[in-house]
């Protein structure tokens, strides 16, 4: 029984696009998302462990010229990108960060929980994130071992955080990354 209340009580993390707060699922959603943003939809990248479709933004040329390391790649697994580890979203949403030089991310996207679907998600082995007081899982093969951009400027403050969203659904019991 105990078992059966921690499957029914398990939530995966979703990245939203935040002005019509709709999740996105796939990749064939987000491409048009991010075309309208300038970037380019590369073929998906096979690798031993996972399948990753990457994007790049053919404007970045003064970025990745001042750049003095490699300049990151916005990535998800390929094709649902929900059920991904919280490392995953926030290395993707700092990479699109990085070439946008947005104010807030969150006016874009948004990471938040979500149940699981029964009849979706059940094919898929389920890991539980460490250090939370619910139950959110991830994926298997779905949290990106790359490292993610950091500033080169010590003293500036990180521009991803997680944080409590205390005036929404749940009771505030969801994550966002803004």
């Amino acid at each position: 029984m105990e078992v059966e209340c921690m499957k029914a009580c398990m939530r995966k993390l979703a990245i939203w696009y935040t002005p019509n707060f709709k999740p996105i699922i796939t990749h064939d959603e987000l491409d048009h998302i991010m075309s309208n943003l300038g970037f380019l939809s590369l073929p998906p990248l096979y690798t031993a462990t996972a399948v990753w479709k990457e994007y790049s933004f053919p404007s970045a040329g003064a970025l990745i010229s001042d750049s003095p390391s490699p300049p990151p790649r916005p990535r998800l697994p390929y094709p649902r990108i929900d059920g991904l580890h919280v490392n995953t979203y926030r290395s993707f949403l700092e990479a699109i960060d990085y070439y946008l030089r947005m104010n807030n991310i969150s006016d874009l996207f948004h990471i938040r929980g979500m149940p699981l679907h029964h009849a979706l998600d059940r094919r898929y082995k389920w890991l539980r994130m460490i250090g939370d007081d619910l139950v959110y899982v991830y994926r298997e093969g779905t949290k990106d071992s790359s490292t993610t951009y950091k500033n080169a400027d010590k003293d500036q403050k990180p521009v991803l955080h997680i944080v409590q969203w205390e005036n929404i659904m749940d009771n505030g019991q969801d994550i966002i990354v803004v």
